[in-house]
């Protein structure tokens, strides 16, 4: 088995069709086999795929959202191929051949992990779908106090100026949506995303974990996928997303980033709750999950 292709779906039933499809058109000389991996959708994602994709993917049906890592990991465990494909359900192989990437990476040993080419529902390039340097902690502070949105990827400190979207080249950083890496990475790592994130995050996390092992992250445009990006979030609220963002946030932080930081971005995101009061209402961030995750985090830096 060349590949493994491994696709999370949450409320996914509007693109997983075009994804399988595109997927099933753009392997034609290897030998791959594609998991699904459903966290509870609602909307009939999973009847879409048992009424007629089932000769073509593997569906493994959650009971519950157990987050993307978990769900990526657990399709991972029964992964087969020599590679690793995490491709995200919104995604449509738009130009090229898996085939070539898969001989490409056969003859370049040192890249560990790679990516293509990502291009909006327009079919452009568009400057949040490029690579990105790894993140630095002080341009979240006004993302936190409600200055400015929370992605780190809108922040023009991340972005590579000048970035030419035609020309191979090592990078740090790849979004999650589409990321080829070695089986032989997984199981080194005991992980394909780190468990400790529920979703967001991770993608920046495993390519540091690639750099570590000694291996490149690179960035090619053999071939181009449309990245109908952030589908899954338009049904979750402002104050969900903002617990979700938080809370991986301060995993990657106490991860890669000396632990005095916790301390301050704690303070800040506790202000960035108070904050949005107005918007949200007092239960609303009073319950908020992500407290209990802070008063953790903030635990085992003191221990």
């Amino acid at each position: 088995m060349d590949l493994t292709i491994i696709t999370v779906t949450y409320h996914s039933r509007e693109y997983i069709d075009a994804c399988i499809m595109s997927v099933v058109t753009s392997t034609l000389g290897i030998a791959y086999e594609h998991i699904i991996v459903d966290n509870a959708s609602t909307d009939g994602t999973v009847e879409l795929i048992e009424s007629g994709y089932l000769q073509y993917v593997r569906l493994i049906k959650n009971q519950q959202n157990v987050g993307f890592a978990a769900a990526n990991n657990q399709a991972a465990l029964e992964a087969r191929g020599r590679y690793v494909l995490f491709l995200n359900p919104d995604m449509r192989v738009h130009k090229g051949y898996l085939d070539t990437l898969i001989n490409w990476m056969d003859k370049r040993p040192e890249i560990g992990l790679s990516s293509c080419q990502l291009l909006s529902h327009d079919e452009q390039p568009h400057p949040a779908l490029r690579p990105m340097r790894f993140p630095s902690l002080f341009p979240y502070v006004p993302a936190l106090m409600k200055l400015r949105p929370f992605f780190c990827s809108v922040h023009p400190r991340f972005f590579y100026p000048d970035f030419q979207d035609e020309l191979e080249q090592e990078v740090e950083v790849v979004r999650g949506a589409f990321m080829l890496v070695r089986k032989e990475i997984v199981e080194m790592l005991g992980f394909a995303f780190d468990p400790q994130y529920f979703i967001l995050f991770e993608d920046i996390d495993l390519c540091r974990e690639v750099k570590r092992l000694g291996y490149k992250v690179v960035y090619t445009p053999q071939v181009s996928c449309v990245d109908y990006f952030g589908r899954s979030f338009l049904s979750q609220t402002r104050a969900w997303k903002y617990r979700a963002m938080t809370r991986s946030f301060m995993t990657y932080v106490r991860k890669w980033h000396h632990p005095v930081h916790l301390l301050w971005l704690r303070l800040l995101i506790l202000l960035g709750f108070v904050v949005r009061i107005p918007e949200w209402g007092i239960r609303e961030v009073k319950n908020a999950v992500c407290l209990c995750n802070l008063r953790e985090n903030t635990k085992k830096i003191t221990e």
